[in-house]
This record gives structure tokens, C-alpha cells and sequence, in this order.
């Protein structure tokens, strides 16, 4: 039975609060390096931004929980008029506004060139790199009825061979491969690893699995020191392929600690709210999807506009101190910003909210 309150899944709230968070102190410290004056600085600041990797697909993972669910109905009209339609138009407005922000505050003259940069950024992805998440979302969308159709006639046994096969081809063949300095000829015809996060999401939601939940986040832990011993290795050795593997979400240290800290909260007993912890909670992951595209746009004006140097004034506690105020500005104004009339309310693309319907 998924953990309610209210009609909300608590665990699934919790979560994807923790991960919004998580996805900001991400980024945050991935900017800051570009001012780390030494090789600690360096290592600290990958660091933290890889240990925090496992953010997005969690919250990809939460829509495998929520939509693949067989009794959660889901008609064209509803995937093309809400969900691909919202998000296409954040796609358009934001991809528009970002364009407006390089021209006024970096370039300092907006020209007539911005209805064309935006198109061009909108076709061919070449606008804020944090954009490809909407990409993304719209790519699962579009095969939702798909995946659904999986999870509708497929037993459990199949779901799991599924998950396995994906894992074994698109998460652990990169690092084979990264490892051995050989390309394999196997291979499947699915070229995305994205559909795994969905279909382990669908997995632990509907516990396939009964690990007690300190296991799960016992391995998590263990995933995060990995995290942290090949940041370090990586940096010490300068090996590029090491680099590109952990910049990918497909690296099987990643999947695993995602899929261990997803289990960890959903494997958690009790149902009770918690006030304080859940109003938070609540609050974050109705606005996670408008904190995830503005709060680039604060980090951008700092390091970018102002080149406010962290490692002047602070260090690591001032990294800290602008994640805080990054996440904060970006609520407020998505905050305020859902207070707007219904009209343009259309445009505000929110994620599956963890409720039932």
C-alpha cells in the first residue's frame, strides 16, 4: 500500500523535495568550479555535484511510480493536451526568456536576432544546458502509452528481465567498455537509459522487491563513497573517459545509488505526517519543476553576470550560502508565480504530483 496523507504519497513527496534540493546544491557547485583555485577546491566541489547525480533520475523514477501505474488511466487527450502540451510550452516561453537573459545581461543588446536564436535554440537544443530535461520528459511522454502498455500486460517477472536487460546494455556496457578501451559489437536497439529509471520507479512503488529500507540505504551510502573515491581518481589521473562516464546519468554507480535511495524511501515504515518536515516537503515538490528552470537563472546572474568569485569570500560555505539563496529565489518566484490568473497559468508546467487521482 503506498504510505498517504491526505491523499498524497509521503514518501514520494519527501523524496522528490529531497531531490529538488539536491538537483540545486548540484549545479551550484558544478558553477562554482569554474573558480576552484586548487585541486581540493576542485575535487570538492565534483564531488558534491556527483554525489548528487542521482536527483534527476529519482524524479524520473517518480513518474514510473505514478503514470505506469495500470490502474492510473492516462487518454491521448490528457498526455497531448496536459502533460507534452505544458511542456512544450515551457519549453518555448522559457527557451525564449533564458534567450532574453544572455542578450540584456551577457551580450548587453538584444537585437533582432532573439526571436531567431530562440527558434533555433528550441530546434536544435543549443539553449541552457538544464533545458534537456524538458526534452527528456517530452521523449517519455510521447512513449508513455508504450510503456504502459508494458506494465499493463507484463508480469512481474518480465518488468524485472526488462530492467535487467536495460541495465546491462545501456549502464554497465559504457563502463565496460570505458574500462577494457574496447567497443563491444552487442547491443540493443533502445539507445536511452531513461525507460530503466522509469520502469525501476514502477518496480520499488509496487514493491517487487521487500528489502528492508536500511538496506537500501546502506548500499546508497556505499554508492556515494564510490562517487567520491573516482571523483578523486578521476581528477588525480585526468582520464577523460573516466570524466565522460561520470558525467552521464547511465553510470552504474548512479543507477544503482538512485535506485537504492528510491527504495530506501519507499521502503520506510509508517504513515504519519510529520507537520513541519511534510508542509516543506509539499511546498518543494509542487514547485520542483519551476525551481529546476529558474534557479539557473539566479546561479547564471552570479557567477555569470556579477563573476562573484565564492573562494574570495567564504569558500565552501559561501558555495552553500548561494544554493540556499538560489533555491529560495527560485521558490518565491514560482511561488508567486502559480498566484497568476488561470490564463497564464497554462504555460506553468508542474510534474505528476505525488497523489492519486
Amino acid at each position: 500500500m503506498s504510505k498517504q496523507s491526505k491523499g498524497r504519497i509521503l514518501y514520494l513527496s519527501r523524496l522528490k523535495a529531497l531531490a529538488c534540493i539536491a538537483v540545486v546544491v548540484l549545479h551550484t557547485f558544478y558553477a562554482a568550479d569554474a573558480f576552484a583555485k586548487d585541486k581540493t577546491q576542485h575535487m570538492l566541489m565534483l564531488s558534491v555535484r556527483n554525489c548528487c547525480m542521482w536527483a534527476v533520475p529519482c524524479f524520473v523514477m517518480a513518474t514510473g511510480a505514478l503514470l505506469l501505474d495500470p490502474e492510473r488511466k492516462l487518454s491521448y487527450k490528457k498526455l497531448f493536451g496536459r502533460l507534452v502540451l505544458k511542456m512544450a510550452l515551457a519549453l518555448a516561453v522559457f527557451t525564449f526568456l533564458f534567450e532574453l537573459f544572455d542578450e540584456k545581461l551577457i551580450k548587453k543588446e538584444v537585437t533582432g536576432a532573439l526571436f531567431v536564436n530562440t527558434r533555433d535554440n528550441i530546434i536544435l537544443g543549443t539553449g541552457w544546458k538544464h533545458m534537456w530535461y524538458l526534452y527528456l520528459m517530452i521523449a517519455l511522454y510521447l512513449m508513455m502509452p508504450v510503456y504502459k502498455a508494458v506494465t499493463e500486460k507484463s508480469d512481474k517477472n518480465l518488468v524485472c528481465y526488462l530492467c535487467v536487460i536495460l541495465f546491462a546494455f545501456l549502464s554497465m556496457r559504457p563502463l565496460v567498455e570505458t574500462v577494457t578501451g574496447s567497443q563491444t559489437a552487442f547491443y540493443i536497439c533502445v539507445y536511452s537509459v531513461y525507460p530503466l529509471f522509469l520502469f525501476c520507479g514502477y518496480m520499488l512503488h509496487n514493491k517487487y522487491f521487500t528489502l528492508p529500507a536500511w538496506y537500501y540505504a546502506f548500499t546508497a551510502s556505499v554508492g556515494l563513497a564510490f562517487t567520491v573515491y573516482f571523483t578523486a581518481a578521476c581528477i588525480d589521473t585526468k582520464s577523460k573517459e573516466v570524466t565522460s562516464l561520470l558525467g552521464s546519468y547511465s553510470c552504474p554507480i548512479y543507477v544503482v545509488t538512485a535506485f537504492c535511495i528510491f527504495g530506501a524511501f519507499s521502503g520506510c515504515k509508517g504513515d504519519k505526517r510529520i507537520p513541519i518536515l511534510d508542509t516543506i516537503a509539499c511546498e518543494l515538490e509542487r514547485c520542483s519543476f519551476g525551481i529546476y528552470l529558474l534557479h539557473m537563472a539566479v546561479l547564471k546572474y552570479i557567477f555569470a553576470v556579477t563573476r562573484y568569485d565564492p573562494f574570495k569570500f567564504g569558500g565552501v560555505w559561501s558555495v552553500i550560502v548561494i544554493a540556499l539563496v538560489s533555491l529560495m529565489i527560485s521558490y518565491g518566484v514560482t511561488r508567486i508565480y502559480s498566484l497568476i490568473p488561470v490564463f497564464i497559468k497554462r504555460i506553468k508546467p508542474e510534474p505528476e504530483e505525488a497523489k492519486k487521482e
